[in-house]
């Protein structure tokens, strides 16, 4: 197919592209020469991370709200100034920043976010949420505000805004209706989704941010009136992310975003190492679009390559996460519950229940395909329409609602029965096979997590497919097989992380003495570097 020759470049594009580079740049010094490293620290940040199954962009975010929550949690009477020093402290500890790098006016902002929180959480009530869960989802939004400091978003909501006004003419509406706040910011979380990939918390507060664009500047009188009256604020956020059409935005999304995920890649790699990315002349691209067109190109060679690395690298971080729950929940409840109830340990089940999960994650990354060369040709049409026209086609998709036909009724519930159906027999070969209750529990636990974290490193591989090639039949049996293991992985995946108790005891048992042992000791060798210093005089 030869490819199309493209000679102007459109205006929104190029717009967009302006205001992304010349936005606000790199935040406070993160990794640059930090002398303030500590081995047993950094070491136990990277068993830490690799225990929680996360996106890399997030280690640092979720490490900032982890010393947060501990801080917070551990001291009775918590004071912003000293929370903001420790979290700098094992920040640097950690190499996850270089203190030095940080200047006065943003530890002094830090200090003032924290502050705004402290008063948050103590006035705070919610008739749905529990104390708990509610004081880790505001530490979270708290971690999300420091972590711009060091990352600030500017260029995100240029990106967003462009994106979603440029998807938005591939909508179909119906005659006379226009569309609506709702709509869009429905189609932002779908783009914020699948490109900068968020967690929970960070599109919580991006959703804050979004509905109340004053949240970062309110007094404390305004706080306290928010928290004290929590629930009605809250309920705006949780139902916007619980809408009910957001699959549909998703999958309208999904189908179309290929084209920006290579165009955001290449503005990031310009904006943060322009040495990689060779620079972006936007005169010479104006003058010549087909510039935009062969780097972005490039881009999506570069990133289909490094796909594959991500694939292995996602596999290894779940093996370290699924073998060292496994083994701690073996030993916290599978062996004790075996010598109580049979008075010995079934070292044949314990085995496979240790084994088998690893083992099929393992098998699972092995077999993950890349996006096929027709993927190619259809990524380039899409990018020298969005180059040329600043639309990825003509293509329009429907948003309403869709009567279920009764041919979709019969397969769901013959779907239904087969789900059922390979519930049941495998709850049957594992009791042969001499399960107990808590063995079968632990069984289904584990193999349902690596059924969905196979399906997310699966989709790793896929991101940039808009052309997808057909599964074999093998690959499409053991998929249909393993699907309602997925789902249940699904399902358990956010709602199991937050228990896991190996991961507490980490938290709790572990972490809080090592770093007030690194306090102390941190301390103790500046006392004795001050006495020295008295003798040279």
């Amino acid at each position: 197919m030869e490819e199309k020759k493209i000679t102007v470049l459109a205006p929104e594009l190029e717009k967009m592209i302006r205001n992304f580079l010349e936005s606000q740049g790199s935040g406070a010094s993160l990794q640059r020469d930090n002398d303030r490293v500590i081995g047993s620290a950094f070491v136990y940040e990277k068993i830490r991370s690799s225990l929680e199954y996360q996106e890399d962009h997030l280690i640092f975010k979720n490490a900032i709200a982890r010393i947060l929550r501990r801080k917070y949690t551990l001291n009775l009477n918590p004071k912003a100034p000293d929370i903001v020093t420790d979290l700098i402290n094992e920040l640097s500890w950690a190499n996850y920043i270089n203190p030095e790098g940080i200047a006065k006016d943003q530890s002094e902002t830090m200090v003032k976010i924290v502050d705004r929180y402290l008063i948050f959480l103590k006035n705070v009530r919610s008739g749905h949420i529990t104390k708990n869960n509610l004081q880790k989802m505001v530490i979270g939004w708290m971690a999300c505000e420091i972590d711009e400091i060091f990352h600030p978003t500017k260029d995100r909501d240029i990106y967003l805004d462009y994106v979603a006004t440029t998807l938005l003419q591939n909508i179909l509406l119906e005659k006379g209706k226009e569309v609506s706040v709702e709509s869009l910011i429905q189609l932002k979380i779908a783009i914020y989704t699948l490109v900068l990939k968020p967690d929970y918390y960070l599109l919580q507060y991006w959703l804050i941010e979004t509905i109340y664009p004053d949240w970062t500047a309110m007094s404390p009188d305004d706080l306290i009136k928010i928290a004290r009256s929590f629930d009605p604020y809250y309920n705006k956020v949780n139902n916007t992310l619980n809408f009910s059409d957001r699959k549909k935005y998703l999958q309208f999304v999904k189908m179309n975003i290929a084209p920006f995920i290579l165009l955001y890649r290449l503005l990031v790699t310009e904006k943060t190492c322009p040495e990689q990315g060779r620079g972006i002349d936007l005169a010479k691209i104006k003058e010549k679009p087909q510039i935009l067109h062969t780097r972005m190109m490039e881009t999506y060679n570069l990133a289909v390559r490094e796909a594959r690395n991500k694939v292995w690298r996602g596999t290894y971080r779940a093996l370290v996460f699924i073998l060292i729950t496994k083994i701690s929940l073996a030993f916290i409840i599978e062996i004790p519950f075996d010598r109580l109830t049979a008075g010995s340990v079934n070292y044949s089940t314990l085995l496979i229940n240790i084994i088998l999960p690893p083992a099929l994650m393992l098998i699972a990354g092995t077999f993950v395909k890349s996006p096929g060369p027709k993927n190619y040709a259809v990524i380039s049409e899409s990018i020298t329409n969005l180059i040329s026209h600043n639309q990825i086609g003509d293509k329009k998709f429907s948003l309403a609602k869709r009567k279920n036909s009764s041919t979709n009724r019969i397969f769901n519930f013959i779907y239904l029965l087969f789900t059922l159906a390979i519930l049941a027999g495998t709850i049957w070969l594992l009791i042969w096979l001499g399960f107990n209750f808590i063995s079968i529990t632990l069984f289904f636990l584990f193999v349902s997590a690596v059924s969905f974290f196979s399906f997310r490193i699966r989709n790793i591989a896929l991101e940039l497919a808009m052309k997808r090639a057909r599964d074999d039949a093998l690959t499409s049996t053991l998929e249909f097989i393993f699907l309602p293991f997925i789902r249940m992985g699904r399902y358990l995946s956010d709602r199991i992380a937050a228990f896991n108790p190996f991961i507490l005891a980490l938290d709790f048992l572990i972490e809080a003495p090592l770093k007030s042992i690194l306090k102390i000791t941190n301390l103790w060798f500046k006392f004795i570097n001050t006495k020295k210093e008295d003798l040279e005089l």
